[in-house]
């Protein structure tokens, strides 16, 4: 009869930190394109808006004049998909480091939420989300889930032990 330990096995360490900035960043690029998709289609039934907050705060994080959010779809994508490969090099790290899985993508969306609201909220542009009505928090929870499965799925694939 084998006995199970309670002290956990070291992880093995990832090849480089060179893998994880690179495996992060492009997992964290198909997890936004995938939970665009979703924002899409859950737009195309409930008829919200696009939200321009992420090129605004983008906005403000340059220094750049405010303008409408019809000049600003440029600097949506770049916040939107920049923010996406910034938070998978995280995940990346957790992955490569044996912090892999289902529980891990449920701490991923927290840590997601939080990188969301913290540039938001730093540069004026935001509202903090217990100020939101619940449903738009019930969906941005959802699309950041999206975000975080699928990136949680492919850096734990591409970084394996």
């Amino acid at each position: 009869m084998s006995r199970r330990t309670t002290i956990p096995e070291q992880p093995p360490r990832p090849s480089s930190l060179g893998s994880c900035i690179i495996y992060g960043c492009g997992a964290g690029l198909l997890g936004v394109a995938v939970m665009t998709i979703g924002e899409k289609i859950e737009q195309y039934f409930t008829g919200r808006p696009n939200s321009y907050v992420p090129g605004h705060t983008l906005e403000r994080l340059l220094r750049l004049p405010v303008r409408p959010d019809s000049e600003r779809f440029g600097l949506n994508m770049a916040m939107h998909y920049g923010q996406g490969a910034a938070a998978g090099m995280i995940r990346a790290f957790m992955s490569a480091y044996g912090v892999r899985g289902p529980f891990a993508d449920f701490m991923f969306v927290a840590i997601r939420l939080m990188i969301d609201q913290t540039l938001e909220n730093v540069t004026g542009v935001g509202a903090l989300p217990w100020t939101w009505p619940v449903n738009e928090q019930v969906i941005d929870i959802l699309h950041k889930g999206v975000f975080a499965f699928v990136t949680g799925y492919f850096t734990d694939r591409w970084l394996q032990g």
